[in-house]
């Protein structure tokens, strides 16, 4: 991986995990990965299938929403980020996608979420804790929100 970057002490933002990177994450602690890419991308080592697999048999949890172009669903981000809630309660938590941003997007959501933060302070508090977004995301990100208000 080239991005690994910690958003809390139990929430890592990555691009893109090789089957070794998994394996270094479960012997640093990791008990879960959340996979946010579709099958097909561009510098896939493993599609989801074999992902998922490949995490299960490290004995970590996995979970997939892969985030693309049309809007984000609360059904997709409200599962994700109940998993991640979960999840981090026992350990760390990776959550991934190609060079990061959708992590940043959907872990940015998870903690608004998780800390109560209002829709029109969403981004200001997540850039204060890292989680900057490209503008295309960004703009996502607002959609999600104004249909959540």
């Amino acid at each position: 991986m080239n991005l690994e970057r910690p958003i809390t002490d139990r929430i890592t933002i990555a691009d893109q995990p090789s089957a070794e990177d998994l394996a270094r994450l479960k012997a640093e602690g990791y008990v879960a990965v959340v996979n946010l890419r579709k099958d097909g991308e561009p510098a896939q080592p493993m599609d989801v299938a074999a992902e998922g697999k490949e995490v299960a048999d490290l004995g970590m949890a996995y979970h997939h929403y892969a985030i693309d172009q049309p809007p984000l669903t609360e059904s997709g981000v409200t599962a994700t980020s109940d998993f991640i809630d979960r999840e981090a309660a026992k350990g760390k938590v990776l959550v991934h996608c190609m060079k990061g941003a959708r992590a940043a997007a959907l872990v940015l959501l998870q903690q608004a979420r998780a800390h109560g933060w209002q829709p029109d302070e969403v981004l200001a508090k997540g850039r204060a804790v890292g989680l900057e977004l490209p503008p295309p995301l960004q703009a996502k990100v607002d959609q999600y929100l104004k249909s959540q208000g």
